[in-house]
């Protein structure tokens, strides 16, 4: 097995769920996202709907660095900003907002004048229809639409509160001719491009057909990017149609958020159960995201709300959780990463030790995910784990299919996958129960699976006496091929 193999400095943790963690200024040292990776992190989520491109190569040199460093193939997720809408300028940076007060929100404005407002969409005055309501600062202002005119539009607040320059904009049931692909998105897909090998995700923010998907994926093949796309499902057009568009998309996010404000809040935990029951049952990784230790900005405790909340987003199916501004601006980033880990890790708990559903009967469908003879594969090597209790599965992969296929069935088992790419070893880190290692020697099953198991005994993962599965996927030049070879830890 090669030498390419990581190095740890510290154990590898065999958690199964993923943590996602957004990148800011209260984790952008390399120090802090050394502690990060140790404290559980699998991808950060470089968010540019803020920063310039410089920063952003900056950052991502860092991780790439720190996670040579630490041994463990964190991946990364750009998240495009796309058609979000935000208030221009406030003279004072701040208004105040009371019940029954008039706004004009106006395409053009000097900012001189006493209650206008402008938006970073010059057109929305002349969008607007009297009696449609506009949300501010997600949703805690809210104003309704009381007379147009060119380029105006006349607003009268009906839920006060504060407004501060560039707080986001959300239109309940518009329906605004506005691409999900924006300018700006297109100029940062240039920076995707000059990161191809580095960039294992890119994020598409306020989808609403699978056509949104398939424009950004001629995007990406363009400018020869490989990354899988991740779809945020945080607009009512994208839950209407929610089973195309998660299968146009390669990984979907759960984006509560914008979600809970063009939707009705009570909602949304709907909303995710479908997303994620739809996700696991065509094969998609799925994220939950946003407010999820949302007290843990200012506070080194959850409150035991959130801590439910993600104990039961592990339960009901999703691969990972997401850090927002948690991990971004937050007070404690690696205290809540770690409380994260230790909640994802309870629940794991809870779902070996009862009678919870599991996703590992080999009656759950594979179609269209991989070809049948690597779905008999994966079916016989968890029969063969639920059957000897083995503690690991060595799978040996060269695009992640198998992998992915493996994280899918949620064997007991934890899925260590070898693939010559580090790229792809990067992107499975954000698959359930995966651990990616990069071998350039995979041909030899003997041979790999005997190295695999040196490694798994040195990280804690197997004991004397365990049993390992084996799986390799398909061979060039043999494509009718697949093996799987079982072996008691001696």
């Amino acid at each position: 097995m090669s030498s390419s193999w990581p190095v740890a400095t510290s154990t590898t943790r065999s958690a199964r769920t993923k943590i996602v963690a957004t990148l800011g200024p209260a984790s952008r040292s390399p120090e802090i996202l050394r502690r990060l990776i140790n404290a559980g992190v699998d991808v950060f989520r470089l968010n540019f709907s803020h920063g310039t491109h410089d920063e952003h190569s900056a950052a991502l040199s860092d991780i790439l660095q720190v996670s040579h460093e630490t041994g463990k193939n964190v991946a990364v997720l750009q998240d495009l900003g796309g058609p979000k809408m935000r208030l221009g300028p406030i003279p004072g940076d701040i208004v105040e907002c009371p019940l029954g007060a008039r706004f004009r929100l106006v395409k053009n404005s000097k900012g001189t004048e006493s209650g206008e407002l402008t938006c970073t969409y010059p057109d929305l005055p002349n969008d607007l229809q009297v009696g449609e309501m506009v949300l501010f600062a997600d949703g805690t202002v809210s104003m309704k639409v009381i007379s147009t005119a060119p380029d105006m539009a006349e607003l009268e607040v009906t839920l006060p509160g504060r407004l501060r320059s560039r707080q986001g904009i959300n239109l309940p049931g518009s329906q605004l001719n506005v691409s999900a692909l924006t300018d700006k998105d297109r100029h940062d897909l240039e920076w995707t491009a000059r990161h191809a090998d580095d960039v294992q995700f890119v994020c598409l923010s306020f989808v609403r057909s699978p056509e949104d998907i398939q424009e950004l994926r001629q995007e990406l093949e363009r400018r020869n990017c490989q990354a899988w796309i991740v779809v945020k499902i945080e607009k009512p057009q994208a839950v209407a149609r929610l089973e195309e568009i998660i299968t146009a998309a390669d990984v979907v996010m759960i984006a509560r958020g914008d979600l809970g404000v063009e939707m009705e809040v009570y909602k949304v935990p709907t909303i995710q159960k479908r997303a994620i029951e739809i996700a696991n049952a065509l094969h998609r990784p799925v994220i939950t995201a946003t407010q999820m230790l949302n007290s843990m900005e200012h506070s080194n405790r959850p409150t035991r709300a959130e801590a439910s909340d993600v104990f039961n987003a592990v339960l009901d199916g999703t691969d990972a959780v997401m850090l927002s501004g948690e991990s971004a601006i937050g007070d404690y980033p690696v205290e809540t990463v770690t409380t994260m880990r230790q909640i994802c890790e309870e629940a794991e708990n809870y779902l070996d030790q009862s009678d919870h559903p599991r996703m590992n009967s080999t009656a759950a469908s594979l179609e269209g995910l991989i070809h049948p003879i690597t779905k008999a594969m994966v079916d016989s090597a968890c029969l063969a784990v639920e059957t000897l209790s083995a503690q690991l599965i060595v799978a040996i992969t060269l695009t992640g299919r198998t992998a992915l296929a493996l994280s899918n069935r949620r064997p007991n088992a934890t899925i260590l996958a070898l693939t010559p790419s580090e790229s792809i070893a990067r992107a499975l880190n954000l698959c359930w129960g995966v651990t990616a290692l990069v071998s350039v020697e995979c041909s030899a099953a003997s041979k790999a699976l005997d190295s695999a198991i040196d490694w798994a005994l040195q990280h804690g993962l197997v004991a004397k006496g365990d049993h390992v599965v084996l799986t390799r996927g398909e061979i060039p030049g043999q494509t009718t091929s697949r093996t799987v070879m079982i072996r008691r830890v001696d």
